[in-house]
């Protein structure tokens, strides 16, 4: 009698899930020397050994990886490339999840009830394992570069005058958590001269140091983020210069851009431009809060909400979900500049009124 193909499918997904669990299980073990955690994961795979034993047996039966058309698909396939630790951590667990999912549905097919529920906990049991996983393998700077209100950006020819270093003491003073550079049209140097010397008031301050783009001065300068847009380089290749401790943030204005940055391994992402916005030029048409309430209910990566975004407007788009919010001119261009922090953080502490 020919097996049932659910059989055979079981028996792929079998091998899967056990196949990711063990590369997320000896990372665990040799990179992080985290006891608890591999522990954690090995009595995962062995508890699903166990409980599939039976199944297994049954299902092996069923292999026939000759003929498999998948094998085909994979070898025609373009190259598997990971941007990182990180980056195949994320990657086995989505493989232990959706093979689980798969098992789960099969079992269900099968009319096997109690393996139908089994697979179904061990599924919620890794999503659990995945965020302890990613608090693991993810320095700390990278997975808390977001944790601000107000992401403030430097613009020095909306600044009345005055020098970006004198701005960003005059934000550091109003308690400003995050800073980026973004300055296009400052030579090599001076750039270079102003983020050094950024640099040290922001350590001073225990302050996060963004720079917008030129990935070669956040390295040189020791920034903890590097903010890059869709035109810049590709997300895999900033990582493999910048290394696993450094944050990547990317700029996105659509829900298939969001997805992407999710898929890459970004660290956090830019939302907008929420509102029209002369502050950059070549900027795309604003997106609105439709993509904004989009990336709140789909997208788990922090983010922040930019693009002409002011003292006037700002409760809009915090009561819309947004936690960080980035103002550039309102706050550069601001006669007082800790004024206009302190007013913008009254606004925002009465977005739920």
């Amino acid at each position: 009698m020919t097996p049932s193909p659910l059989y055979r499918i079981m028996d792929a997904n079998l091998n899967r899930c056990c196949e990711g669990l063990r590369v997320l299980e000896d990372m665990l073990r040799f990179v992080c020397e985290d006891a608890a955690l591999s522990m954690a994961l090995r009595n995962l795979r062995h508890s699903i050994r166990k409980e599939t034993a039976a199944l297994a047996s049954r299902a092996v039966k069923a292999r026939d990886s000759e003929r498999d058309p998948g094998l085909v698909i994979s070898q025609n396939g373009p190259p598997g490339k990971r941007s990182g630790m990180a980056d195949v951590a994320v990657a086995n667990c989505k493989r232990v999840q959706e093979a689980l999912r798969s098992l789960e549905e099969q079992a269900a097919g099968l009319s096997m009830p109690e393996l139908c529920g089994f697979f179904e906990s061990c599924r919620f049991r890794t999503y659990t394992l995945e965020k302890r996983i990613l608090e693991a393998l993810i320095p700390e700077n990278r997975r808390n570069i977001l944790n601000t209100d107000i992401y403030a950006i430097t613009a020095s020819e909306h600044s009345k005058g005055r020098s970006n270093i004198d701005v960003v003491r005059q934000m550091m003073d109003a308690d400003i958590r995050l800073v980026q550079y973004r300055e296009k049209d400052k030579s090599l140097r001076e750039k270079y001269e102003e983020c050094r010397e950024i640099r040290k008031i922001t350590k001073d301050y225990g302050v996060k140091f963004v720079v917008n783009d030129d990935v070669d001065l956040a390295l040189m300068v020791g920034a903890d983020g590097v903010h890059i847009g869709q035109d810049d380089w590709p997300l895999s290749a900033v990582r493999e210069l910048v290394g696993e401790t450094m944050a990547i943030g990317l700029s996105t204005h659509s829900p298939e851009q969001a997805a992407a940055a999710l898929a890459s391994g970004a660290d956090y992402i830019g939302v907008g431009p929420i509102f029209e916005t002369r502050t950059k030029k070549d900027v795309c048409d604003p997106v609105g809060f439709t993509y904004l309430e989009h990336v709140v209910s789909n997208i788990p990566l922090p983010f922040v909400a930019i693009g002409g975004i002011k003292a006037h407007n700002i409760h809009e788009v915090a009561k819309r979900g947004a936690s960080c919010i980035c103002l550039v001119t309102e706050i550069t261009g601001a006669e007082d500049i800790g004024g206009k922090i302190k007013e913008i953080r009254n606004i925002l502490s009465k977005k739920g009124k």
